[in-house]
């Protein structure tokens, strides 16, 4: 879940070739190198998504979901459920919105509420397993499959990792990783491999942590596990922050840690640089000076790097096929099959690859609701 402000919630490092200054998410590295002779560079054409299922998974009929979001105004939980809404609109289902506007004292509230209106699953949207934990094993019991998009279950946390999930089914990455959360790992070790050539293998790196919620606990492991492994020769230097800074103190806290480290040449800043560190970075006069990866793929990310104003790159996710591919997974539990791989995955988008076009969020290079509509056997 999510406070607050901020934008991904819960948005095992995958068994992956690890070398010296080498890739940990990418083992083919062909660009022009940004660093020393020595140092690899990295491949900015790399994605990490395949394509959406191609095998028939006809739409179960009549189903009435329940959306819970853990808050409209957030941007990335409004796409996340927008592309929900439209998912289950594609399939032929019926759905209701329940908006907890950012106060997780309503998200049980909101379960319940989809329980007693007899839903015939639920869709939550940023909704982390402890802070729902008692209403959705309420749903399991009334017979209500449940799964979370931009939310973590309880096994998936690290915190904690031996409790026994709660949600009923989960998204499917097929050979490629063995749950979200290695994915989340593995793409934050793609985003230290692309800091690392930007680097040239050495030099001083500012990584902006935070332990407040799921999705930022597996960017700080991932990231950190590679860049241990991976550059010997870079230091690593760990600014904490709290989604209760956003704004002006994290700003501030930003300016001091690169008034501290003059000779930082990259910066890890999450996923919501735009809410103090990218101002930072701009008021101390080093946007021309450091490589910042940060962001989610979305519009407001991408005009911020358009804009050189603090970010170069982010780890980009195609957030609507996220949605559709919960909508998938849902129905593959409705149809009583097993769920399979989605295709889904991240991409590392800077201006070598390309940004793209107009204001828009990332999107893969295919018609991704068309393709799940053929499946479904829903298109028209």
């Amino acid at each position: 879940m999510r406070k607050p402000a901020l934008a991904i919630t819960g948005i095992a490092l995958a068994a992956l070739a690890l070398t010296a200054c080498s890739s940990g998410a990418s083992s083919s590295n062909s660009a022009a190198s940004t660093g020393s002779a020595n140092c690899p560079s990295f491949d900015s054409s790399k994605a990490y998504y395949t394509q959406p299922p191609t095998a028939a998974n006809p739409a179960a009929p009549k189903k009435n979901i329940a959306i819970v979001a853990v808050g409209m105004s957030s941007p990335t939980v409004a796409v996340g459920a927008a592309g929900v809404e439209a998912a289950v609109t594609d399939i032929g289902w019926q759905y209701t919105l329940y908006d907890a506007k950012l106060d997780p004292s309503a998200f049980s509230t909101l379960v319940r509420q989809a329980i007693t209106n007899k839903a015939d699953g639920i869709i939550g949207v940023g909704l982390d397993a402890p802070l729902v934990k008692a209403a959705i094993a309420e749903a399991t019991a009334a017979g209500i499959p449940s799964i979370s998009v931009q939310g973590w279950d309880l096994d998936q946390d690290p915190d904690t990792s031996t409790e026994t999930p709660v949600y009923t089914t989960r998204i499917s990455f097929g050979e490629r990783f063995p749950d979200f959360a290695d994915v989340v790992r593995a793409s934050a070790a793609d985003g230290a491999d692309y800091l690392i050539a930007k680097a040239g293998c050495s030099g001083k790196v500012l990584n902006f942590s935070n332990n407040e919620y799921t999705t930022l606990k597996l960017i700080n492991q991932g990231f950190t596990a590679e860049m241990t492994k991976s550059c010997p020769n870079c230091t690593v230097v760990d600014v904490p922050w709290t989604a209760s800074q956003f704004g002006p103190e994290l700003t501030g806290i930003a300016k001091a840690a690169i008034l501290k480290n003059p000779d930082v040449k990259v910066i890890q800043a999450g996923t919501n640089p735009q809410l103090g560190i990218t101002q930072a970075i701009v008021q101390s006069g080093y946007q021309d000076k450091v490589t910042t990866l940060g962001g989610f793929g979305l519009a407001a990310d991408f005009a911020v790097s358009k804009q050189d104003q603090g970010l170069n790159a982010t780890t980009s996710w195609p957030v609507e096929w996220w949605s559709y591919a919960a909508v998938d997974t849902l129905n593959s539990y409705f149809n009583k099959t097993k769920p399979v791989d989605e295709g889904l995955g991240w991409k590392i988008v800077d201006s070598t690859s390309g940004f793209p076009d107009g204001d828009s969020d990332f999107k893969p290079p295919f018609d991704v609701p068309a393709a799940y509509k053929a499946s479904w056997g829903t298109a028209k």
